[in-house]
């Protein structure tokens, strides 16, 4: 599960590991699902674009927005080419979300602590997104969600979900228009390496998303 994030890296670093130009988003340290965020998916010809998009994906084939309740906020790797909220995505709309680290909630003492994740050298993360657009009449509305695999050792005791982190290499087969093959594009969705990986307790207010601020990434304890 990937239910908050932070995203608050400088644009050289975004723009040098996602190949594009003006990724320059505001430092956030408490992204949270229903709220704005950037997404870099490729166009036909090896083009890359930031797009901005609601994160909670909205498929294309709902008929009343309104009426939509569910928040698709994260999407189970294994088996989402089969489910009609996915499927299409998988084939199609593929996207990476930047990231600079998430949080993940284990219970200690009855209490749920958060924890922040983030690469050891302080690099960015790339997650691998799906996105959709949802049109009627002349409205239109940009959607996303965060894929989720099986956690890795540092992820473990934590949590039984974590995000698919894609590494560069594999950024332009997960990103390809062209590919269309659904089972081939999910090999990807694999745990991360456990050593790129540091996890940390922070404080609880991470758990309200109005509450903002670099103070959320300190470590406790």
């Amino acid at each position: 599960m990937c239910g908050r994030y932070t995203l608050y890296h400088h644009e050289e670093d975004l723009d040098a590991l996602f190949g594009v130009v003006g990724l320059a988003p505001e430092e956030r340290f408490n992204i949270a699902p229903t709220q704005e965020v950037p997404i870099v998916v490729e166009r036909e010809g090896g083009v890359r674009e930031v797009l901005t998009a609601r994160w909670g994906l909205v498929p294309h084939w709902v008929k009343d927005l309104e009426s939509f309740k569910a928040n698709l906020f994260n999407a189970r790797a294994e088996g989402a080419a089969d489910k009609p909220s996915f499927r299409d995505s998988v084939r199609r709309s593929r996207c990476l979300v930047p990231a600079s680290g998430f949080y993940e909630w284990a219970s200690v003492g009855g209490v749920k602590q958060p924890h922040y994740l983030s690469r050891r050298d302080g690099r960015p993360l790339s997650l691998a997104g799906l996105w959709s657009v949802w049109r009627k009449g002349e409205r239109s509305l940009l959607t996303c969600t965060i894929l989720t695999t099986r956690p890795n050792a540092v992820v473990q005791p934590l949590h039984d979900r974590m995000p698919v982190i894609l590494d560069p290499d594999e950024f332009g087969r997960w990103l390809d228009p062209t590919l269309q093959d659904a089972a081939a594009a999910l090999e990807l969705c694999e745990p991360y390496d456990d050593t790129a990986l540091q996890a940390y307790p922070v404080t609880r207010a991470v758990g309200n998303p109005h509450i903002e601020g670099p103070e959320l990434i300190v470590r406790e304890g």
